[in-house]
């Protein structure tokens, strides 16, 4: 009954969109004058194709999901339906106009009617696919992710609010939160879903960290004190931690399971947000330790950001074989930013210059993209300012000024024994 249940709404939605699609450019068509185009046989194959596109789509995902060695294949039948509606949810989410910076009118937006209709539609597929996979197995989370909150993480929606946090933001990420947990902790039945599972966290890594501090109500206050606060709030702060150790335990897997690598680079958008959230964990580990009066040279973290850095920067520009070299020309414009905006920051600065921590491409300027001047051999407080950062910014690094003195007498050293 499942499978006649879930074929029929599969119909239905096919139906729908057929006459939403063509039932518009008809009613222009009569507008304009040209209702007899609408009997020419180009728009009668255009509504074959339409059929014959969907009747593909139905048998392509109907092979791969009631394979023998896939499991919940009820469940599946409705995630086909579940499929289609996404396919035109996406589109409409696509639709947009630029408002500003990192920002759109979109036709489907997370606050409009619309999308609060297509909402209703898959959380009444999700439940039916949920009667017949159990509630302990992590499948539940990978489907619901897919509907309901990957749309959100792509297109880094944020809710317009004056003061932080917004109480629909606080919701959306703490359901992710939870998802992403679930996703790591939980069992999966199916094989190949199993393998997948890494692929939503990395996707909603991003989204997650760069917003984290939205938690906290901080008002308009400058961006190092809402910092330093949000790292003084201790159970908010360690929430990061733990979610930067979740996506190291995510790097763990991809490095050293073959199956997970393989799903990585067949989406290599994902393992490009992987690496970029990575270093923004253990970039807060670092400034946080600074912050505190705990020397970052001699810490853990400091060492793995910058292998994090130099394996990111392999795969980007060393290796001519990488996934990354799969990506379309925007992806890998957003996967290059996201490198020089989260690898060659203060933490960077700090260990290859001041803590004198080796990196194998540290004179590469390809690794510079936006900080040039940083390849200078003498790191001083002088050159570190004349970027252009702010006094504020550098006071960040609490333990600078200490580290420049120790290096400066390490210098000196040997000019007191020749005395």
């Amino acid at each position: 009954m499942a499978y006649v249940e879930a074929f029929l709404l599969y119909v239905a939605v096919v139906l729908f969109m057929f006459v939403v699609l063509f039932g518009s450019v008809a009613v222009v068509f009569v507008v304009l004058g040209y209702a007899q185009k609408l009997k020419s046989k180009w728009f009668k194959l255009a509504i074959v194709t339409y059929f014959a596109i969907f009747a593909f789509f139905y048998v392509n995902q109907a092979i791969r999901y009631f394979a023998d060695d896939r499991a919940y294949p009820k469940a599946k039948a409705y995630a086909i339906v579940a499929n289609t509606v996404m396919l035109w949810h996406s589109l409409g989410v696509n639709i947009r106009m630029k408002k500003g910076f990192e920002s759109y009118y979109r036709l489907v937006n997370y606050e409009n009617p619309l999308d609060r209709k297509i909402q209703k539609i898959q959380s009444f597929l999700l439940q039916r696919m949920y009667r017949y996979i159990p509630e302990e197995d992590g499948e539940r989370e990978y489907w619901y992710y897919t509907y309901k909150q990957l749309y959100v993480a792509k297109i880094r929606y944020k809710p317009d609010s004056p003061h932080n946090p917004h109480p629909r933001f606080s919701k959306i990420m703490d359901a992710m939160y939870d998802t992403s947990y679930k996703l790591y902790n939980k069992p999966f039945k199916d094989r190949i879903i199993d393998k997948k599972r890494y692929l939503p966290i990395a996707q909603m890594s991003v989204y997650l960290m760069r917003n984290i501090g939205y938690y906290a109500t901080y008002e308009r206050m400058q961006y190092l004190d809402k910092l330093f606060l949000f790292m003084s709030d201790k159970e908010l702060f360690q929430r990061a931690i733990d979610y930067t150790d979740l996506l190291y335990k995510v790097y763990k897997k991809f490095r050293t399971d073959k199956e997970v690598a393989r799903t990585f680079h067949r989406s290599p958008y994902s393992l490009g947000l992987l690496y970029a959230s990575l270093l923004d964990g253990y970039d807060l580990k670092i400034i946080h330790n600074a912050h505190f009066g705990i020397d970052p040279c001699s810490a853990p973290e400091m060492r793995t950001f910058l292998h994090l850095v130099e394996e990111y920067y392999e795969w980007i520009f060393k290796d001519p074989r990488s996934s990354f070299h799969q990506l379309s020309r925007r992806e890998k414009k957003q996967i290059k930013w996201l490198y020089g905006a989260k690898a060659l920051g203060y933490s960077y600065a700090v260990g290859t210059y001041l803590c004198e921590i080796p990196l194998k491409y540290k004179d590469d300027r390809r690794l510079f993209p936006y900080h040039d001047d940083m390849i200078l051999p003498e790191f001083t407080k002088k050159s570190f300012l004349n970027r252009g950062v702010t006094m504020d910014e550098f006071i960040a690094f609490t333990h600078l000024e200490s580290l420049l003195q120790k290096r400066e007498a390490k210098k000196q050293k040997p000019n007191e024994k020749d005395k």
